[in-house]
């Protein structure tokens, strides 16, 4: 079984790509936090912010911060003995066009580009920026989401299943597109709730038959919410059939996810 932390991610398939094999600045920092950094530093720059435990390896420190003007919710990633290792951050997809270019000021052109994501794949740091479905109201949403490698290991070092045969690099590509595509499905079915603004962890567990039908729905809702807990039910029923595992895996899922309801 393994674990996975709240991916939320670009969730649009992009109508073409073009290739760039020119340089890029990896961010040795998100918001002035340095990769490595431990979370008392976060709590000092952003007081007022929540910690939450995704995993036995990995912690989410969530918060309102702002970039060049632009308002957003980041949640700050912790490996544990490694400090930082990731960053999400959620903003008005109406700025979303200002991230591009703020982005590509620093980071250099987008190896991967189109109206949808834009992604950079570096030695060690990933970023994939884009626009999500805002379920609530029909529209969309911005994130951008930062990864190291340290990232990627915890998850691979939280995980029971067996390594794949092409080893433990070819193992966490496989487990982590298999997340990716699992999340697409429950977040492109999730309907937002009418309820109380704010930012809800959930954890979903669940075993998947050989149809991929998903049985023995385990959810939590943190804070507690049942709108948002029946919200997230709902969109497991609608998203199935889901995807097998990769072969040799367990077939029991547990994924964390996140759900920000916003004005």
């Amino acid at each position: 079984m393994w674990v996975s932390p709240p991916l939320i991610l670009a969730l649009c398939a992009l109508p073409a790509t073009a290739a760039w094999a020119g340089p890029w600045a990896e961010p040795g920092q998100v918001l002035g936090l340095a990769w490595g950094a431990p979370v008392e530093v976060a709590r000092e720059q952003f007081p007022g912010g929540q910690v939450r435990p995704e995993t036995p390896l990995i912690s989410t420190y969530s918060t309102a911060a702002h970039l060049e003007g632009i308002p957003l919710s980041a949640a700050f990633q912790f490996v544990a003995d490694q400090g930082l290792q990731g960053v999400i951050l959620r903003f008005p997809v109406h700025r979303l066009a200002e991230m591009v270019g703020l982005f590509e000021r620093q980071y250099g052109l987008a190896p991967i580009r189109g109206h949808a994501e834009w992604r950079w794949e570096g030695t060690d740091v990933r970023i994939s920026l884009g626009e999500y479905p805002n379920l609530r109201t029909g529209g969309r949403r911005g994130i951008a989401w930062f990864r190291t490698g340290a990232l990627d290991a915890a998850i691979a070092r939280g995980d029971d299943a067996p390594q794949s045969p092409a080893g433990p690099r070819a193992a966490l590509e496989d487990h982590t597109a298999y997340e990716e595509r699992l999340v697409r499905k429950i977040y492109w079915a999730l309907r937002y709730p009418a309820t109380t603004h704010g930012v809800y962890q959930v954890s979903l567990a669940f075993r998947l038959t050989p149809a991929g039908r998903p049985v023995a729905l385990e959810l939590a809702v943190d804070p507690p919410n049942p709108e948002v807990a029946e919200s997230v039910r709902a969109a497991v029923s609608r998203a199935q059939p889901f995807p097998l595992p990769p072969s040799g895996e367990d077939q029991r899922v547990t994924l964390a996810l996140t759900v920000t309801v916003m004005p």
